[in-house]
């Protein structure tokens, strides 16, 4: 998960081997509970790594 400049703010959801993620100072691992609730109310997907896809929720 990504945070923003205000670590209350959640600006993405990334897989755990996304290469953008990966060293990236405002991203810390969550659940996989955690990572679908966020993407249910709407928080950006990567676009690089489809986490919404690999969670299961686009089939």
């Amino acid at each position: 998960m990504q945070h923003g400049l205000n670590p209350k703010n959640v600006d993405a959801v990334h897989t755990g081997d996304c290469w953008t993620a990966e060293g990236a100072e405002r991203c810390c691992p969550v659940s996989r509970d955690q990572a679908v609730e966020a993407i249910r109310y709407q928080v950006l997907a990567c676009s690089f790594c489809p986490p919404d896809s690999a969670l299961g929720l686009l089939e």
